[in-house]
């Protein structure tokens, strides 16, 4: 249901008419729009994390230097993690 305030309802001769296009805003397409970001927020931790460790079993696979790859995989993705965490913070700070 869309509710419509005050200002919305403008008479017009001997009728009354709605204007639709300043409707407010409902609560629950906001909150939709939060767990839409939060689901964002895991990928944007996770996928980081994924491509590094990839990363380092090809470098380990092509190289041969068998843990060397992993661990420096894992530490740049944690580090892109990390980096994506601040810009996430950032733009929610932003908005709060």
């Amino acid at each position: 249901m869309v509710e419509y305030s005050r200002s919305d309802i403008k008479k017009v001769g001997s009728l009354f008419v709605i204007e639709p296009f300043h409707r407010k805003k409902n609560k629950n397409t906001e909150e939709k729009f939060r767990l839409i970001d939060m689901m964002d927020l895991g990928v944007y931790l996770v996928v980081p994390l994924l491509v590094g460790m990839g990363a380092g079993i090809v470098l380990d696979s092509k190289v041969g230097i068998k843990p060397i790859g992993i661990i420096s995989g894992l530490l740049l993705g944690s580090a892109g993690s990390f980096f994506n965490l601040i810009k996430i913070v950032r733009q929610f700070s932003k908005h709060a």
